[in-house]
């Protein structure tokens, strides 16, 4: 807090700001361990140790798996304790992991040093970074959390690229060396130092908003703080409401498409002709696309209501899986990666959006646990089912049709995720929802 109150001072600009850039940084390490950078280890791991590409894109499962069990009691510990422990902790725990990669030589290994980054990955770093960034921002929130996961797109760009590059010019090992030593080069002091959990913390207002002084000014602020404290819910309550439900079925959609494809995306570039560098290098442009989409994707969620932009991310999830069963050269590979990448950013960013907006800022942390455990499942079926499609039937032509009639149906379901209301006895203090 020392720091930060120095700072807070001196800066000629709102705090949060600060509070949103060292939490990046926390997005930007979780990409470590994401699919892009492991879809570029199959073809060396699978000839150096002789394993199979289900093998591989099981250990995603074997994580997502993990951080299914552990995801309620990470949302727990930030609301209890705080995000900025729980991050710095994260940081140091992805970063040993992916060095631990190096000498993980048999399959019992790489599945535990992987499966603990990728429950990093899941849980406590997105979830941390994003509610805290939604508790120093109500009006300007969409912008700030397409801040955070620009920090993601960013990472997902740095380490596909340095995988690559370690890997053609040095080896595996000094490949996930490298790769966790970026981690915690670049996170761990912000998150130690700048991470302020709450504005109300340094005498600051969301936003940035002044002190209400007057009738006026007091009832302009209650307006902009309709979803945090004064309409805040509980889990129990959350629970108890449709669209909880939806979202959890919509996100374990989303990411069991989005991840099953992305895993094997690398392979399925080299099985198209292209080189390991030239599908980094397309794989590194969804990254630069996302990137943009990340900013962008925030900036449409303060102009359009949350489901209907999560509707439009569906449908281009669908054009992009099905388009893949067209990709035959380099600059079909670029389009298709462009599609991704415009689903990683929207995915990510709406997501966190509409459970903030949807729930308030109390028990976001809660919240996010328990309904991360539906992306978890997404993720952990995914890749394994591609992975088991492709070896029973030699390509992934299956995987694409199937992935990509998921997506068009969710596209139509996710609008029935309208914002949940209370009945007037709830607001009156009895526990009846609809």
């Amino acid at each position: 807090m020392l720091i930060a109150n120095k700072l807070k001072n001196i800066l000629p600009f709102f705090y949060g700001w600060v509070v949103v850039g060292a939490s990046s940084t926390a997005v930007f390490a979780r990409m470590a361990p994401n699919i892009t950078t492991l879809t570029l280890f199959i073809f060396p791991l699978s000839q150096q140790f002789g394993w199979s590409r289900t093998l591989i894109s099981g250990s995603v499962s074997a994580g997502a798996l993990a951080a299914l069990v552990l995801s309620p009691a990470v949302g727990w510990t930030i609301d209890r304790f705080g995000a900025r422990p729980v991050l710095v902790i994260s940081v140091l725990i992805l970063g040993m992991s992916m060095i631990s990669m190096a000498w993980a030589t048999v399959p019992l290994t790489f599945y535990v040093a992987f499966a603990s980054a990728r429950v990093v990955f899941h849980t406590s770093a997105p979830i941390g970074a994003s509610t805290v960034s939604a508790r120093w921002f109500i009006r300007k929130r969409g912008r700030a959390i397409g801040v955070v996961f620009l920090g993601g797109a960013i990472g997902g760009l740095v380490f596909t690229m340095l995988s690559a590059q370690m890997i053609d010019h040095f080896g595996m090992k000094a490949a996930w060396i490298s790769i966790g030593l970026v981690v915690l080069g670049v996170s761990l002091a912000p998150c130690l130092f700048l991470v302020v959990e709450r504005p109300e913390d340094m005498g600051l207002l969301p936003d940035n908003a002044q002190p209400a002084n007057n009738a006026e000014s007091a009832q302009r602020y209650a307006a902009m703080t309709v979803s945090s404290e004064e309409d805040s819910w509980s889990l129990a309550e959350a629970m108890r409401t449709k669209t909880f439900w939806i979202l959890f079925f919509m996100g374990m959609a989303m990411f069991c498409v989005n991840t099953g494809t992305n895993v094997h995306i690398g392979a399925f570039y080299q099985d198209q002709g292209l080189t390991l560098t030239l599908a980094a290098v397309a794989i590194s442009f969804s990254w630069l696309v996302s990137a943009f989409g990340s900013v962008v994707w925030g900036w449409v969620l303060e102009k359009m209501e949350a489901r209907y932009a999560y509707s439009i991310v569906f449908m281009i999830l669908s054009v992009s899986t099905f388009y893949l069963l067209t990709v035959d050269s380099t600059a079909e590979a670029f389009v298709a990666a462009g599609l991704i990448g415009g689903v990683s950013s929207g995915s990510n960013v709406i997501i966190s959006i509409m459970y903030a907006n949807y729930y308030g800022r109390n028990s976001l942390g809660r919240i996010r646990g328990v309904s991360e455990t539906g992306v978890l499942l997404g993720q952990a079926v995914g890749p394994l089912l591609a992975g088991i499609l492709f070896d029973s039937r030699g390509s992934y032509t299956f995987v694409f049709l199937l992935f990509g009639g998921i997506a068009v149906s969710c596209s139509l379901l996710v609008l029935t995720a309208k914002p949940p209301a209370r009945s007037r006895q709830v607001r009156t203090g009895q526990e009846s929802l609809i």
